[in-house]
């Protein structure tokens, strides 16, 4: 096969898709040895990102936008270079292109929570998301969640979703003994001695507002702190107003940016990783957190369930007062917690990017061979 991979989003915001690529093709050209694949960038300076992979082609796309280049630029290239599958790591395909298409969807969170997003990015998921689903030859879902959510709400045959889920880096997310280069994690990040840990995008579907309002309520019951790593978003000063409105200034650390080899000790010497979302596609930081032997609370909605699978205290994301007891009872129970962490550390081994790249492919396979 010779396999066309879209790559317009490579140079977008941190996020879990950029994390999902950046940890799939690898993973996938080193696996994949009898393939050949054709990386499709927008600008010149990705050229060269994989080059030391044989059977890896990189080509510049430099035009703007995202329609030209989605529905014109990318068939195109995979004409000329005789493409036998588009594959886009992203929600979005060319409507027209005469390949077989698959893409990977993320998370189905424009149904299941819309009134999260901004009006716009709304519509669009709306109109585009079924329409790609139906046009694709097969798309990948992170998880059977995202897969049963998108049978319901886009009337989609479920033979042609191929739950597959995410990895995580094991050698760089694990228990860590070493005490020195913990305490310089903690001298550079002016991390608090005891902290509950959260990370991601401040915006509404992370749900930090009632999280911040949950702590508030235990904040006199646990010496702990809560510290915060995210990247602002929409409507993030909306989230974060209970801060000032409930006086949380002197308990609630924000760390700034973190460089992503800091952040297993930032996990480590976390006492607990929370992500009470109101949706997730999977959830990467989940696994994350579990490799590194921190306890994890997180929602009882959506895919977590499914990711943790018995290792984490559930609880409803929308619930204030649930989410606090819930983060109470864990970091209070020494011994609850000790066989939360045990529990993770187990559930973790379940997965990895080379598993996932594995599963990719053979959805490659089928739909080339024409099997559904």
């Amino acid at each position: 096969m010779k396999i066309g991979v879209m790559l317009r989003h490579y140079k977008q915001h941190e996020g879990g898709v950029k994390v999902y690529t950046n940890n799939l093709l690898p993973n996938l050209f080193t696996l994949d040895t009898k393939n050949r694949y054709v990386l499709m960038y927008q600008g010149h300076d990705l050229v060269g990102t994989y080059r030391h992979f044989p059977n890896v082609e990189e080509v510049a796309l430099p035009i703007p936008g995202t329609i030209l280049w989605d529905q014109v630029a990318a068939p195109l290239l995979a004409r000329r270079k005789k493409v036998d599958i588009l594959f886009n790591p992203k929600f979005t395909i060319p409507l027209f292109s005469g390949k077989k298409r698959i893409f990977v969807l993320h998370g189905s969170e424009s149904f299941m929570i819309p009134d999260t997003f901004i009006w716009y990015d709304r519509l669009y998921c709306r109109m585009t998301l079924p329409l790609y689903c139906h046009l694709s030859d097969a798309f990948i879902s992170v998880s059977n969640n995202v897969k049963n959510d998108i049978v319901r709400f886009a009337d989609v045959h479920p033979a042609k979703v191929f739950p597959v889920h995410n990895g995580f880096d094991r050698k760089l997310f694990h228990r860590i003994e070493d005490e020195k280069y913990l305490e310089q994690v903690r001298e550079k990040y002016n991390l608090p001695e005891k902290y509950i840990f959260w990370v991601g995008q401040i915006y509404p579907p992370k749900n930090i507002g009632r999280l911040l309002k949950a702590f508030a309520q235990i904040r006199d019951e646990v010496p702990h702190d809560l510290v915060l790593t995210g990247q602002p978003a929409w409507q993030s000063e909306k989230e974060l107003r209970p801060l000032r409105d409930l006086n949380l200034e002197n308990r609630v650390r924000f760390t700034g940016w973190v460089f992503h080899d800091d952040l297993p000790g930032i996990y480590n010497l976390a006492d607990l990783f929370v992500l009470p979302s109101l949706y997730e596609g999977f959830g990467i930081p989940l696994v994350e957190a579990m490799a590194s032997g921190c306890a994890v609370l997180t929602s009882k909605t959506g895919s977590p369930p499914e990711v943790v699978d018995g290792a984490a205290r559930l609880v409803d994301p929308m619930d204030v007062d649930e989410i606090a007891k819930g983060m109470k009872e864990v970091l209070l129970d020494h011994e609850l917690r000790k066989s939360m962490v045990e529990k993770g550390l187990h559930r973790a081994e379940a997965f990895s990017w080379e598993k996932c790249a594995r599963q990719v492919l053979g959805v490659f396979e089928k739909v080339y061979e024409g099997i559904r």
